[in-house]
C-alpha cells in the first residue's frame, strides 16, 4: 500500500506540474496529448497510445501524468507503472 501512496504522490507532483506549464504549453501543444514526468513533456501528440508508449519508455517505468492540453478537464487519464 505504501507503493501506491507514492505513485500517487508522484502523479499529484506531475499533475501539478502540468498546472505551472499549462499556459505555455497551451501555446505550442493545444490539441495534443502530453505526458509529463519529473516536471517536463516527455512525450508529445496526437496519439494517446503511441504519446503514453514513448513516455513509458522516457520515463524508464517511472509515474507520468497525460493529458490533452486544453482539454484536461474531458479527457484526463492516469497511467501507473506496472511492476
Amino acid at each position: 500500500m505504501l507503493g501506491m501512496d507514492m505513485s500517487m504522490e508522484k502523479l499529484l507532483k506531475e499533475k501539478e506540474a502540468y498546472g505551472e506549464l499549462r499556459s505555455k504549453l497551451l501555446e505550442g501543444y493545444r490539441g495534443k496529448w502530453v505526458a509529463i514526468c519529473d516536471g517536463e513533456v516527455v512525450a508529445q501528440g496526437d496519439d494517446f497510445s503511441e504519446v503514453v508508449k514513448r513516455a513509458y519508455e522516457a520515463a524508464g517505468g517511472e509515474v507520468f501524468y497525460v493529458t490533452k492540453v486544453g482539454e484536461e478537464q474531458r479527457v484526463e487519464r492516469r497511467v501507473y507503472r506496472n511492476r
